[in-house]
């Protein structure tokens, strides 16, 4: 579980004026400039919505930076960012929520998973767009066998970001654990396709195939997990798991 991190690194408060420049983001003057340090993985989209809760304004905040909005600011460098005193507001909010939220993971780290859940869904009642929060709540419900309630969380992360593979595998993981095998077939193929090389969605689907019945597609997806990390997690289990679905195989000729 990762902790939220995103203003950690943290804020130097600045005068309201920007040397002469004019701020793009407003026609006239900012309350108050932050300047962020840029973490790695970030990007103009993430900075704006963390900041602004609005990634609409990526653009705009690169420009006002002399950045290019197609390229990813560079991880270390300091990224300005003007704020109105509702972007003020909303940011403080934002930290409290982050503060619950990292509350939340050190009761996970020490086994308190109800007390988790609890402080997880306070942090998004603060910050609904806290999908760390979200995705830790769901993973935390599943913790607890909860899959239908991971999976409601999940749905919802996924819609809103479709794209991300680590949601789709633990989507993929709640739907197998409440029988719904073949939605949890779609969300691991739907993992696979956003990253070939998330080789627990692999082999998560050679589980499905198994449960399904589908001995040869298990097979098969066993033996490319095997080929693939030979030597990894979960690499003994699938050796052993294939051994079993051959047997099944010779016994069904």
């Amino acid at each position: 579980m990762r902790r939220y991190v995103f203003l950690l690194s943290l804020m130097v408060f600045l005068a309201a004026s920007c040397a002469g420049r004019k701020d793009t983001l407003r026609p006239d003057r900012a309350d108050q400039i932050i300047t962020h340090q840029v973490q790695y993985g970030e990007t103009w989209v993430t900075i704006a919505e963390d900041f602004y809760g609005d990634d609409s304004r990526a653009g705009d905040l690169a420009l006002y930076n002399g950045g290019d909005p197609e390229q990813s600011p560079e991880p270390g460098s300091g990224v300005r960012i003007p704020l109105e005193k509702k972007d003020v507001r909303k940011l403080r909010s934002k930290l409290d929520a982050a503060d619950i939220y990292n509350d939340g993971l050190d009761l996970v780290s020490s086994g308190d998973y109800a007390g988790a859940i609890d402080k997880f869904r306070s942090a998004l009642e603060i910050d609904p767009a806290l999908r760390e929060a979200s995705f830790n709540l769901a993973v935390t419900y599943q913790k607890l066998g909860l899959h239908d309630r991971a999976s409601t969380v999940l749905e919802g992360l996924v819609t809103r970001e479709p794209d991300n593979p680590d949601y789709l595998f633990a989507l993929g993981h709640a739907y197998f654990h409440v029988g719904s095998l073949t939605e949890a077939e779609a969300a691991f193929l739907a993992a696979l396709e956003k990253d070939p090389n998330h080789l627990k969605a692999l082999f998560s689907l050679a589980t499905v195939y198994e449960k399904m019945g589908e001995l040869e597609k298990a097979a098969n997806r066993l033996t490319e997990y095997i080929i693939r990390e030979p030597d990894g997690e979960w690499s003994a289990e699938a050796r052993e798991r294939l051994e079993r679905v051959n047997r099944a195989r010779e016994e069904k000729r």
